[in-house]
């Protein structure tokens, strides 16, 4: 569902934000910023902070369906989290080999950095 308010305020603070499809993180609602800007602009709580807004703009980590989806993500996502503070993170074998040749350089010239991954 949707978070208003401080509690949408306190979604940015965390490590990690899952986002229902279907729901706005929110500090306030249309009403009192059509209202300081004098006109109205915005016509929902969609435009303020649903998904195609929360998304591109990293605050929203992850978009799930519905509450199950949003569990399910939670769970993994603490799968990779020390069991305690002394304790290191748990060890996965990667599917990509250390003899892997390198298939891009950066060059002095603009590049997505996306190709470095």
């Amino acid at each position: 569902g949707r978070s208003v308010g401080i509690g949408a305020y306190l979604n940015r603070l965390g490590q990690r934000n899952i986002q229902m499809v279907k729901g706005a993180m929110i500090l306030t609602g249309p009403e009192p910023l059509n209202k300081l800007m004098g006109k109205q602009i915005y016509t929902s709580q969609d435009q303020l902070g649903g998904p195609h807004i929360m998304v591109p703009n990293g605050v929203t980590h992850e978009l799930v369906q519905n509450d199950q989806d949003g569990v399910e993500a939670i769970v993994r996502w603490l799968s990779f989290v020390p069991t305690n503070v002394l304790a290191l993170p748990p060890m996965i074998r990667s599917a990509d080999p250390v003899s892997r040749k390198i298939q891009f350089r950066p060059t002095k010239a603009a590049y997505d950095p996306r190709h470095m991954l």
